[in-house]
């Protein structure tokens, strides 16, 4: 059976990753709510104010019930984490409801002294149907990195350079924007390298080999296609 996909993650990149899951996802009161125990205590709950985007949060861990705005309750258990970060066992449960799938604590390979968390992705068996719904859905327009910018520039693919815009300090490019229509400081209307295929419900990514990071991380976890509208398996 083959291994599945993980990634190592120390508790501090997972707290970071849970809050990237938070601003990425705004609309997730069910998932915050089933983890106001996990974070506060077992004798902690939520009540929803009738006809009001407020939640009421109790806890004897908190001085006193606090009244807060929906959008905002990520955020309150985005601070209790930074109070008090919990053990790798109690964070591995946090982390399985927050990304959907199985999490276990477990150490570094390089470093058997740091705990951390171990992600399985879920993505060693996925299938992409080539709708390019992210190509042409999805804001990637400031996903490009310097390591993609200096790796064309390696490649020596100046057809690719003349769609990205750069920023630049000192001399330096320290950022990058795709794509850019040549000559012009503006965004082109859609990926200039998609391209539909024999079939007019499929796509082609005419510079797959090399993609930008972005393009070549995406969906990066089962939850997140979901939440994209991925209609891959």
């Amino acid at each position: 059976m083959p291994e599945r996909e993980t990634l190592f993650l120390t508790l501090d990149e997972a707290r970071d990753a849970i809050a990237r899951d938070f601003f990425q996802y705004p609309e997730q009161l069910k998932l915050l709510a089933s983890l106001v125990q996990l974070v506060f205590g077992d004798d902690a709950y939520l009540i929803q104010e009738p006809n009001r985007r407020f939640v009421w949060l109790k806890s004897s861990r908190l001085k006193k019930p606090m009244l807060l705005p929906v959008d905002q309750l990520g955020e309150f258990i985005l601070k209790q984490l930074d109070r008090n970060l919990p053990l790798p066992e109690q964070m591995a449960r946090i982390c399985t409801r927050v990304f959907q799938t199985p999490v276990t604590p477990a150490r570094s390979k390089n470093d058997q002294s740091l705990p951390g968390l171990r992600i399985q992705t879920g993505m060693d068996d996925f299938i992409c149907f080539q709708c390019g719904r992210c190509c042409r859905n999805l804001a990637y327009k400031d996903g490009c990195t310097v390591s993609d910018y200096r790796h064309w520039i390696e490649l020596g693919r100046t057809d690719i350079l003349a769609w990205v815009g750069t920023v630049k300090q000192g001399g330096e490019v320290t950022a990058c924007r795709i794509w850019m229509v040549p000559g012009t400081n503006r965004y082109a209307d859609s990926c200039p390298w998609l391209k539909r295929g024999d079939n007019p419900n499929r796509y082609i990514c005419t510079i797959h080999d090399v993609r930008p990071t972005i393009c070549r991380q995406y969906p990066g976890t089962r939850k997140h296609a979901r939440m994209t509208g991925c209609p891959g398996v």
